[in-house]
């Protein structure tokens, strides 16, 4: 585990208070400091509890507007930090619960088991899967685009999203609750760690969306959609407009 896991040695357990405000972040990235993974992840803070859901979208090039061409698809996301936070904040260590969909065959209590949240002072928090197990791969988010042989055989009990466009019924999703301390989550930057599980090295990877509290420049890439995506979307919106101008003349003219 690299500079991402030296932080998860340290734990703070901290207390509930009412929350000062409410946002929403989402990312869309690809990158990688060793190898290409992507992901989306979204963060939604209401009071003191926050939802955060999660989706592996290496080699998702329906997705990702075909920029996830360069990913490994057997990138498994396996930690995710949080920085750039507000001072005083933490989180309630004891208050993740973890759901989504699991890769045929695995198990889902233990795909669950295995993710941990902590807090490491004025530096990130994170959602970490338990590297030091006995079994270090035993867990994680995959992408559904993988091939074969780029994903371990079973008992890894992996989490695995659908080679699809987003949905609601194929994220993971973490919710946790804070303790109260002001959190704009749009202010916030985060570190997604993905690993090769089927290397004896287990190599891992990971992707910054702004430079780290250690001064590392940002390896996380935006997903945006190509030129034509943008025209196809704004003719949309625009015929949709249309179509509602008509609706509107249409209902003035039976009132007349």
């Amino acid at each position: 585990m690299r500079k991402l896991g030296a932080v998860l040695a340290l734990l703070a357990v901290a207390g509930t208070s009412t929350a000062w405000a409410d946002g929403f972040k989402s990312y869309r990235v690809c990158g990688g400091d060793r190898f290409n993974m992507c992901a989306a992840v979204e963060i939604t803070v209401t009071g003191s509890s926050v939802s955060m859901r999660v989706w592996n979208l290496s080699q998702n090039l329906g997705a990702t507007y075909g920029q996830a061409a360069g990913s490994f698809g057997g990138s498994v996301i396996d930690g995710i930090g949080f920085y750039n936070l507000p001072a005083g904040f933490a989180v309630n260590s004891g208050s993740l619960s973890v759901n989504g969909p699991i890769r045929a065959g695995d198990n889902l209590a233990t795909a669950q088991s295995g993710w941990i949240l902590s807090n490491f002072g004025s530096v990130a928090f994170a959602v970490d899967f338990r590297t030091a197990t006995p079994n270090p791969r035993n867990g994680g988010i995959a992408s559904g685009c993988a091939t074969s042989g780029e994903l371990p055989g079973t008992p890894p009990n992996l989490f695995q999203n659908p080679c699809s466009a987003l949905n609601g019924s194929g994220w993971v999703t973490f919710n946790f609750t804070t303790n109260g301390t002001n959190w704009d989550p749009s202010q916030t930057a985060i570190s997604i760690r993905a690993r090769d599980l089927t290397q004896t090295a287990n190599n891992s990877t990971e992707c910054w969306t702004d430079t780290s509290p250690g001064g590392r420049p940002a390896t996380c890439v935006t997903i945006t959609p190509e030129p034509v995506t943008m025209t196809l979307l704004a003719t949309g919106l625009a015929g949709m407009g249309g179509a509602g101008f008509f609706r509107r003349r249409k209902n003035k003219n039976q009132v007349s």
